[in-house]
């Protein structure tokens, strides 16, 4: 955005310099100098411009890092307060039912002007409970900027939002869908662990353990893969 900016705002330059060319030879010094001088006020507030949209992308980048370290804080608190359970050895295997992310819907209206600004929405919305909204901006947040580096955490939330709403089956979907489709990410341990608590309130507690299991192997050192759990 700030390259964007930056060629827009120069090229606006450039174009006000070039309506304020050298005068005529029979112009007199003093007018040369008054157009020099409103050029140097107009490149100065183009540079300030510049400096603004600079420091308010900065401002957005911070405020989204401290919103996903507070999240994280919570959520190790919450692995770190459950209880114990029994451990059992293996893996995920052919029978345990896969399920395919959900379809998205598409989102009427432009593009959002910036990838920060609507995941911001879409988080504010899920911390202050309005899930529907929160779902639906995280959605949107995909739509446009599928290759985020955002884009894990945007299907976490998404699945955090349904769990919230106890929409367990949609929550395992979700969740299972960002750890096949980001294994990679810093989410995936933790969205395995939320498929395997979503598949137990489903009351299907063989496909919970094997979701628990395939998490221990594939992410033994995560703190979601040494979370004690009763099931």
């Amino acid at each position: 955005m700030i390259r964007i900016a930056a060629f827009v705002l120069f090229s606006a330059f450039v174009l006000m310099a070039g309506g304020c060319a050298l005068p005529p030879s029979h112009s007199s010094q003093s007018d040369l100098q008054t157009d020099l001088s409103r050029l140097k006020r107009q490149y100065t507030a183009i540079t300030d411009e510049l400096i603004s949209l600079q420091n308010t992308v900065e401002d957005l980048d911070q405020q989204l890092q401290g919103y996903d370290a507070r999240l994280e804080a919570v959520e190790q608190r919450q692995l770190t307060g459950q209880t114990q359970m029994g451990t059992s050895s293996g893996q995920i295997t052919d029978k345990t039912p896969r399920i395919d992310p959900l379809e998205r819907t598409a989102s009427a209206g432009r593009a959002p002007s910036s990838a920060t600004e609507i995941y911001l929405r879409a988080f504010s919305d899920y911390t202050s409970g309005r899930y529907d909204k929160a779902i639906a901006g995280f959605e949107n947040f995909l739509e446009y900027y599928p290759d985020n580096e955002y884009a894990a955490n945007a299907e976490f939330w998404i699945g955090e939002c349904y769990y919230s709403q106890q929409k367990f089956t949609e929550a395992a979907t979700r969740f299972v869908g960002l750890a096949q489709n980001y294994p990679q990410s810093a989410r995936a341990p933790n969205a395995l662990l939320k498929a395997a608590q979503a598949y137990h309130e489903l009351g299907h507690t063989d496909q919970a353990r094997e979701i628990v299991d395939f998490l221990r192997e594939q992410y033994p050192d995560s703190a979601a893969a040494k979370t004690q759990l009763e099931f």
